[in-house]
């Protein structure tokens, strides 16, 4: 069996259907798996060595004039595969299989840009977490062929080998906890205000391992952040190095953004702190964290500008103390 599966990007959502692949992997050992990702999120694979990577060029796809050759040559490169999951559901995923002349193109049920009409085995829509929805697709597509349980969630990273991030952590019995301030610059609508994570810190450091997990978009707060709250940062690492680092831990606080959907997979207990994302769609498996909302009548919503967030301002360090040590 030769099978192509799509998810072109991003980091957080091609981290939500690794379990899904891991499934269909587990349900079909003798099968050739190819993955159709972009270029800036090829390395998502890598401990997945049985994934063989189809690198679609996000630059050549961002353009009109280069779009259609850019897909046209992803195309040619699985022509010869048997099936198609796509989990991606919008027109430039769906358009790569029906491209390549693949006979059964399957869907998981979301759908954008009329992308369905591409496919040829869609499932109906269901709302429902992103892990679901996958989840959903690789159940169908084993069904299909005679193998259950294909559904079921799994954190699939939290055994696979990882490089050693070094001693990180002190020696002692306070449980472990990685604090995670910021989200990517077109997710900033998402993170929790600064002073709350202060707050937080302050009210958990006595009890907690604590350390902060800074990106690229935080350099800034390593000058300063950690001198303030008494919470060491955690050094610069490569992303796998950092999950190695998240899997050291007994608990991740994090907004909706990637490093909390990394979490999950490293079989980590993750708490998550919404405001305007959707506590469904957006959600995390049955036992594998907490979402923590104020759950006001705006959110959950779709507007990046919003000036309020009272969402999350109103999400108080008290509350989240609460839910993590309650947890």
């Amino acid at each position: 069996m030769d099978l192509v599966l799509l998810r072109l990007s991003a980091l957080g959502d091609i981290l939500r259907v690794m379990p899904a692949w891991a499934n269909l992997r587990e349900a079909f050992p003798d099968a050739r798996f190819r993955a159709v990702v972009e270029d800036r999120h090829a390395f998502l694979l890598e401990p997945l060595p049985w994934l063989e990577p189809v690198i679609v060029r996000r630059r050549r796809l961002s353009n009109p004039l280069s779009a259609l050759p850019e897909l046209k040559r992803v195309a040619g490169l699985i022509r010869d595969a048997e099936a198609s999951l796509d989990f991606h559901g919008i027109l430039k995923a769906a358009l790569i299989p029906k491209l390549a002349a693949i006979p059964e193109r399957w869907g998981d049920g979301v759908t954008k840009e009329f992308a369905g009409s591409l496919q040829t085995r869609p499932l109906p829509f269901r709302h429902q977490t992103r892990y679901g929805q996958a989840l959903g697709l690789s159940r169908a597509f084993g069904l299909d062929r005679g193998v259950p349980g294909l559904g079921r969630f799994r954190p699939v990273l939290k055994d696979v080998a990882l490089p050693d991030p070094g001693d990180l952590w002190q020696k002692g019995a306070k449980p472990r906890a990685v604090l995670v301030p910021g989200a990517s610059r077109r997710g900033a609508i998402k993170r929790w205000p600064l002073r709350h994570w202060i707050a937080l810190a302050a009210m958990l450091k006595d009890r907690w391992d604590l350390r902060w997990s800074l990106g690229p978009e935080e350099e800034d707060l390593r000058d300063w952040l950690p001198e303030t709250t008494g919470v060491a940062a955690l050094p610069r690492l490569g992303f796998w190095q950092l999950a190695a680092a998240l899997r050291q831990a007994d608990r991740v606080v994090a907004p909706d953004t990637g490093l909390l959907h990394l979490a999950v997979v490293l079989g980590v207990p993750a708490l998550g702190l919404y405001g305007s994302s959707d506590p469904v769609v957006a959600g995390l498996p049955e036992g594998a964290g907490v979402v923590l909302r104020t759950g006001i009548g705006c959110s959950p919503c779709r507007e990046r500008a919003c000036q309020r967030r009272q969402c999350l301002e109103e999400l108080a360090p008290d509350q989240v103390r609460a839910a993590l040590t309650g947890y």
